[in-house]
């Protein structure tokens, strides 16, 4: 299957907006968050995506897998350390899970942006930390670091390592 990276222009931005409810959903199995009255899952401020288009330290991509939508991921540079990359938030629909589509794109990302990464995960997911070990084993071995930290007021887990630029 072949995948891509699409940098999400603001035109576009509404798609993203509209992918969300499914991440939230599909978080909600750790989160505990749940549908609003209507049914809806809109636990988010969609405001908090404006810095994707205002800043520079904040990058969105849709993820593609043959040309078709797959999942999107926000890249940043982390608040609390900006000489560090970190995945803010990385989804992948599930109709394309387990395909190898989301260890693809984040190869492209990581290609894209050499430097020292984290990626942090809800302690609960489980699923999701077992992913990422592997994704990134696959890319540095076992040039990582994979311990406990806190995000804000949340502990969770972190994988942390470098990713040198290729050489042509």
């Amino acid at each position: 299957m072949n995948v891509n990276l699409v940098e999400i222009q603001s035109k576009s931005r509404l798609t993203l907006e509209n992918l969300f409810p499914y991440y939230i959903y599909d978080m909600s199995e750790f989160t505990g968050w749940g549908p609003t009255k209507d049914g809806h899952y809109d636990t988010y401020n969609p405001a908090n995506l404006d810095i994707y288009w205002s800043s520079e330290e904040h990058v969105p991509y849709f993820i593609l897998a043959d040309n078709e939508l797959a999942g999107f991921v926000l890249i940043r540079k982390y608040p609390v350390d900006r000489t560090v990359y970190d995945i803010d938030q990385y989804f992948i629909l599930r109709k394309f899970k387990k395909q190898g589509i989301g260890k693809e794109a984040l190869k492209q990302v990581l290609h894209l942006y050499p430097g020292k990464w984290q990626i942090r995960v809800l302690k609960e997911n489980t699923g999701a930390f077992k992913f990422w070990l592997s994704a990134v084993s696959e890319i540095v071995g076992q040039k990582y670091v994979s311990e406990e930290d806190i995000d804000v007021d949340l502990l969770m887990n972190f994988i942390r390592f470098e990713v040198a630029p290729q050489t042509a």
